[in-house]
């Protein structure tokens, strides 16, 4: 949940243009990230607990959207962020119910996963959306200071209506 809270915060005090702004050589964005991200820890979260290779998430989080349809969605920062809120909550009951870490998982049908793989460990499941997220954490640390210069510490203070050029 860390990796989630610190993706979160890479949009704080940004308005609408700058999150949606594309200000690297990728075709990455802020919004779309956080978008991404909340895509991620919903579905892959239900997968390794139900041990199935079709998450099954709610209506109101909608279908589990391209990589390209993140980027270019339209929503508002403050749309973005109540989605993501809506995913990340909607995550954290299927994390908390899995007991058996070495349960088989099915490998979703995508053209990236090696055709022999029929099964993976819902600790391989789970290792994986840490380390997508994490992955994508860092991509948006380097878009937010490209639009403004912000770390990533400055906006954990600035979040938690903390000076992050105080004294320490």
């Amino acid at each position: 949940m860390h990796q989630l809270a610190q993706i979160r915060t890479t949009v704080h005090g940004l308005t609408d243009e700058q999150a949606h702004s594309v200000p690297s050589a990728s075709s990455l964005n802020l919004t779309g990230l956080v978008r991404h991200c909340a895509l991620v820890a919903a579905g892959w979260s239900d997968m390794a607990a139900r041990r199935i290779n079709e998450p099954d998430v709610p209506e109101d989080i909608g279908p589990d959207l391209s990589m390209e349809d993140c980027m270019t969605h339209p929503a508002t920062v403050d749309e973005t962020l109540a989605f993501f809120d809506r995913c990340v909550s909607y995550a954290s009951a299927p994390m908390e119910s899995i007991t058996d870490l070495g349960a088989p998982v099915p490998v979703p049908d995508a053209h990236w996963f090696p055709p022999e793989l029929k099964f993976w460990e819902v600790r391989w499941a789970l290792t994986h959306v840490i380390g997508e997220i994490a992955r994508h954490a860092g991509h948006a640390d380097v878009i937010r200071e490209s639009i403004d210069g912000t770390s990533s510490y400055e906006l954990n203070d600035l979040a938690e209506g903390l000076d992050p050029h105080r004294e320490w």
